[in-house]
């Protein structure tokens, strides 16, 4: 029950930047073949730019999705992935934010096409020399930055033109790639049987440079359970794993009273423990921030509303909050 970050990106995102530099320069230089089927995507908006997200590295361990305006150019796609590779512009433009580039330096993009939903991206080997650990992060920023597209559904990687089996440490490759796949994926200590397991998408906290706070998607293998709503919510206040880089400002003493999801709106009766945060006005928007995006991920539900012991807690955020049209 994976989908695509949804209408309340624009006003939950973790971060927006508006600059609209690195441009690709003079790297790629073969054509590359874009299908009649981008001509389904939104015109350029206000003064010919696009707005794109982009997953970047944090602390060389989770990928965080990152709204900024591009100009608007044929070949869209291909330049954005290009603002994925490490480079100086890429790197300045990140100065400060506490981010990095997730593709190595040095990759270039030989091809790209589009067709039937499936894209298919052409590497230069430098797109091998991925750090060991961070092969997946690498193949996900990828997949996930894509599929923003509503044109694509699944990607093929190919280097030099061969499809991407593996990295050089071994890591196997199964093509194509989708978001099924998940994203910072973790595997709870409770899965037992990897074959009997369901997945669920929780949202944490991380602190960038400048007081920056990103809100991380973490996908969970949790044991296989046919309530992943219910599910989501617990995995979500047990919050991350211990050691981890992330942080939640939600409670790990609260419990769910109740949860019913009617017409759309999913109405979440939290217990006492639920006011206890700490951090003022911040820590309440991260907060309603994780809760939001933890329930975008499930189509059925289109707003969220949020109680505490059975009454409306006053929060400063205007219930039901509007997580889809």
């Amino acid at each position: 029950m994976v989908s695509r970050p949804i209408k309340v990106i624009a006003l939950l995102l973790v971060v927006v930047f508006m600059a609209a530099g690195c441009s690709p320069g003079g790297f790629f230089e073969e054509e590359e073949i874009e299908i009649d089927e981008y001509q389904e995507e939104a015109q350029p908006e206000e003064d010919n730019l696009r707005e794109t997200v982009f997953y970047y590295m944090y602390q060389g361990a989770y990928l965080v999705p990152v709204e900024r305006s591009i100009p608007w150019e044929e070949g869209i796609a291909r330049a954005t992935i290009s603002r994925l590779i490490s480079s100086q512009q890429v790197e300045s433009f990140l100065n400060g934010t506490g981010l990095d580039a997730p593709l190595p330096a040095g990759t270039e993009i030989i091809g790209l096409t589009i067709r039937d939903g499936l894209a298919r991206i052409d590497f230069s080997e430098n797109f091998l020399n991925a750090r060991e650990g961070q092969e997946r992060a690498v193949l996900d920023a990828v997949v996930y930055t894509l599929t923003e597209f509503g044109t694509v559904d699944q990607i093929e990687i190919l280097v030099e033109g061969e499809p991407l089996e593996e990295f050089p440490m071994g890591v196997l490759i199964e093509q194509p790639l989708d978001r099924q796949r998940g994203i910072n994926l973790e595997v709870s200590d409770q899965v037992e049987n990897l074959k009997d397991t369901s997945k669920v998408m929780v949202y944490f906290c991380g602190t960038g440079e400048e007081a920056i706070t990103y809100i991380v998607p973490v996908t969970r293998v949790i044991p296989e359970t046919t309530d992943v709503i219910e599910a989501a919510l617990n995995e979500l206040i047990k919050g991350p794993r211990p050691g981890s880089q992330l942080f939640s400002d939600i409670d790990s003493r609260v419990e769910i009273n109740s949860l019913q999801v009617e017409d759309g709106l999913a109405t979440i009766d939290f217990s006492e423990e639920f006011m206890a945060f700490h951090g003022g006005a911040t820590s309440e928007e991260n907060i309603l921030r994780q809760i939001a995006l933890t329930m975008s991920q499930f189509p059925e539900i289109k707003a969220v509303s949020i109680l505490v012991e059975g009454e409306e807690p006053g929060l400063t955020w205007e219930m039901p909050i509007q997580i889809r049209d």
